[in-house]
């Protein structure tokens, strides 16, 4: 008979092993960058279910959540939104300068005149996803590297965003806060009940006190000198309302706090 304490072993083993095949699939795919030279290099991978995109200039996650430049009065924006991350990085002197996330059908042309362009073509969005996120903790192209992480299908990026949010030592201000942003957007989702699945998270119907209780919870965030971090952690910890919780961690996500970083390792590993 096996004991008990042999079953947490067997599915470290298994973890670890998995975390490992990821690892070596992005080192295979940095290579494959790294190889292509200096110049401008594309790949495909796909997004998460409810991400998609025009393409060109916006995506959205779930039914309330735009990134990009989208205009709530152009209906062609609305009509035209297709699952599907690419990505064009540029290279120099092997490092990645930029990265560029779009998220929808692939455009007619996608080169300049005369740019030097090498398509990988599809990629695995495990593989994809720890590679970004690789770029992210190196502080390479960051803050294009972290949504092109996020939106991969399949991968669990929060633990090593987490990570990136609380590293001081090698990661700008501006990437915590970017990293930290999309933590909140899990944990979000972890207390509405969805898991992992930030989309279905912003699906949620929202009632007609929502508007009374967000300008509140708002009211919370703008307090001078972080007064209003310690209410707010009350809140996205106790509320009995989901939605009240999201909108506190939403808010959380973006005061830098180290306390909020703490509640969202609470509430991810729960």
């Amino acid at each position: 008979m096996r004991s008990a304490a042999m079953i947490p072993a067997a599915a470290l083993a298994l973890l670890a092993t998995a975390c490992g095949s990821e690892r070596a699939q992005a080192q295979a795919l940095a290579q494959r960058v790294r190889a292509a030279g200096d110049g401008v290099v594309e790949m495909r991978y796909a997004t998460r279910p409810g991400i998609c995109g025009d393409g060109r200039r916006y995506f959205s996650i779930g039914r309330h959540s735009y990134y990009g430049e989208w205009n709530s009065s152009d209906g062609r924006d609305l009509r035209t939104c297709v699952p599907g991350a690419r990505v064009r990085m540029r290279v120099a002197g092997g490092a990645v300068t930029d990265v560029r996330l779009t998220v929808g059908p692939r455009p007619t042309s996608t080169a300049a005149s005369g740019e030097r362009v090498t398509d990988l073509g599809e990629v695995a969005s495990t593989e994809a996803a720890s590679y970004f996120l690789g770029l992210a903790g190196s502080g390479q192209a960051s803050h294009g590297a972290i949504p092109a992480a996020v939106v991969a299908d399949s991968a669990s990026v929060w633990p090593r965003l987490l990570a990136i949010a609380t590293d001081s030592a090698r990661a700008s201000g501006s990437v915590r806060r970017d990293a930290m942003f999309w933590v909140s957007r899990f944990a979000a989702a972890k207390v509405s009940g969805h898991g992992e699945d930030i989309a279905a998270m912003e699906d949620d119907d929202r009632d007609d006190q929502d508007d009374s209780r967000d300008a509140a919870v708002f009211a919370l965030s703008q307090l001078r000198g972080k007064q209003g971090v310690e209410p707010l952690l009350q809140i996205a910890r106790t509320h009995k309302d989901p939605q009240v919780r999201q909108k506190a961690i939403f808010w959380l996500g973006q005061s830098g706090d180290a306390r909020a970083a703490l509640l969202f390792r609470e509430i991810l590993k729960g």
